[in-house]
């Protein structure tokens, strides 16, 4: 029953894209949206061609912190975009430029500057949600789960914004970071080392300070975790849904029927992976 209920819901969104791409979209590259000294962070942005205020998505790459750029989510950003959204696609800072928190720290700034930019781009700044791949929904889930909270300060980046999110899509996301290395065969993850700036034994405090499930409270936005059928489903969120649960918080999980890990931008499964993201948001958002 499953199969042809989600067909039809991927067969409608795609018709709905086809309405978009008559419309057509604005857009805007190389913006920058946050300055640490000399370094300057830039995004590009999209929304339909029209004059109507839409909801805000903050779209976030993935590659276990070290690699990746915004390039590999443009598409998916596009076709956010033409469902009736505004869309930002941002870079931020790799862990072998700047360990964690940095890019939590980059993320946040970014959905402050959409914030603050609502009424240029037309977004409404009650209703912003964001998407994550992998590391990029690690980083969403974080920002989803600590809105406008000291520990991770604001700085200079827009700090009379608000860095709450309404709605969170992570899609084949770590949200237990100490769960995950203590699960490794051999008690360490390279990227992990790298991000966190140390193996677990020696700093297992910025491993649970840097995972979601650590901080879920009544303030976390509603959440769905996406994951592909062979990126096995489900497996990492049991304890995180336990928790949000026990919070209040609505949280949902979908499984893409054949993807693996990654698979999220490739066309085969891409209208599956965007139609279930548009049908979360919508509800949570429009």
């Amino acid at each position: 029953m499953r199969a042809p209920v989600f067909g039809i819901l991927v067969a409608v969104f795609c018709s709905c894209l086809l309405r978009g791409e008559e419309l057509g979209l604005k857009e805007s590259r190389d913006v920058v949206y946050a300055e640490y000294a000399e370094r300057k962070l830039r995004l590009d942005w999209f929304r339909p061609d029209d004059d109507k205020v839409y909801p805000g998505i903050l779209v976030v790459h993935g590659g276990g912190w070290i690699g990746g750029d915004r390039k590999s989510f443009e598409t998916i950003g596009k076709e956010l975009a033409r469902a009736g959204y505004v869309v930002a696609n941002l870079e931020y800072r790799l862990a072998t430029e700047e360990r964690f928190p940095g890019a939590v720290l980059d993320v946040k700034a970014a959905i402050r500057w959409m914030r603050k930019n609502a009424r240029r781009l037309q977004l409404d700044p009650e209703a912003i949600g964001g998407v994550g791949g992998s590391a990029g929904g690690h980083l969403i889930a974080m920002a989803a789960s600590t809105p406008d909270r000291e520990s991770f300060p604001k700085g200079e980046n827009h700090p009379d914004a608000s860095d709450q999110l309404q709605a969170a899509v992570i899609m084949g996301s770590g949200v237990d970071q100490v769960a995950r290395v203590k699960a490794s065969s051999s008690g360490s993850i390279k990227n992990c080392v790298i991000f966190f700036g140390g193996e677990y034994d020696e700093v297992p405090e910025v491993y649970a300070q840097g995972s979601p499930i650590t901080h879920v409270s009544e303030d976390t936005a509603p959440i769905l975790m996406l994951d592909g059928e062979k990126d096995r489903p489900g497996e990492r969120y049991p304890e995180y849904r336990k928790k949000l649960d026990a919070a209040g918080v609505v949280n949902e999980f979908s499984m893409i029927p054949e993807a693996k890990h990654g698979q999220w931008g490739k066309a085969e499964f891409r209208p599956a992976f965007v139609a279930a993201m548009v049908s979360f948001l919508d509800a949570q958002l429009k």
